[in-house]
């Protein structure tokens, strides 16, 4: 990779980790989230900014050309963290269900408890 690309790249990872620090300064980004996010860009950045390291993963993984080796690695990252997007979804789907029933319970116990009130009232 030429010197000017990997100063771009480098620029570009630079520039998402300002971005992503700043959403969870201003609380818009969860910190477990920035974390892993944080974490992929600088290890994107040192796998572009040392050519013997961006070979070797090159060789390991198979690929002929580094970009393909590259855009792997960013499809993995992508994939693992829709993985984890999805067992967060479901847990708050499960935690939205109890909430709803148990907010449903205590509309029901009220309810019986003014008819019961209302009844010996009378």
């Amino acid at each position: 990779m030429s010197t000017q690309g990997i100063l771009i790249l480098d620029l570009i990872g630079f520039t998402l980790a300002m971005v992503i620090i700043n959403l969870v300064r201003i609380r818009r980004l969860h910190v477990a989230y920035g974390v892993v996010w944080l974490t992929a860009a600088i290890a994107m950045m040192i796998i572009v900014t040392i050519p013997p390291l961006l070979n070797f993963i090159t060789v390991a993984v198979g690929a002929i050309f580094p970009a393909s080796a590259l855009t792997m690695l960013a499809f993995i990252l992508v994939f693992s963290m829709l993985i984890l997007f999805s067992v967060q979804l479901s847990t708050l789907a499960a935690r939205q269900v109890e909430l709803a029933q148990a907010v449903a319970l205590e509309e029901l116990l009220a309810r019986e408890a003014q008819a019961g009130s209302d009844g010996r009232a009378k």
